[in-house]
């Protein structure tokens, strides 16, 4: 019984240790007033201020600085941006992300066209891409 505890208090211990500790990931984020509705895998998002952050190396959470509604997705990066901004791809008037940079040189994360986004593709044909200005938050 009191090994159990023992191995209880410690596992807690452990967590709270890991939880504590600052991600590298979490250190820069981009900030940026999107002017429209825009969706993120099956999320719709109104269209407002939001905040990304990188939550590790393959996701990403998108957090509306108002609402605090957030959704994350998974990510791969590619090339690198000088320029910080978030890309969007355009199908009528529906909007899905589709790319963020942090403009700081790093690498530009791409998030996957999720089923509604190839739904709106599979409507409205080709797509063009909206770039909306962002900045790099410390």
């Amino acid at each position: 019984m009191k090994r159990n505890l023992m191995t209880g208090i410690l596992t807690i211990l452990a967590l709270l240790l890991l939880i504590s500790v600052p991600s590298s990931y979490a250190q820069t984020a981009v900030r940026a007033t999107v002017p429209f509705n825009f969706t993120v895998g099956k999320a719709e998002m109104p269209a407002g201020t939001y905040t990304v952050s990188r939550v590790s190396s393959s996701v990403i959470e998108i957090r509306d600085s108002t609402t605090k509604k957030s959704v994350v997705s998974i990510v791969w990066s590619e090339g690198a941006s000088s320029t910080a901004k978030l890309v969007f791809n355009r199908y009528g008037d529906r909007y899905s992300l589709s790319q963020v940079s942090r403009g700081d040189g790093t690498n530009v994360l791409r998030l996957p066209a999720s089923k509604l986004e190839q739904q709106f593709a599979s409507t409205s044909g080709a797509s063009e891409q909206k770039v909306v200005a962002a900045r790099l938050q410390k």
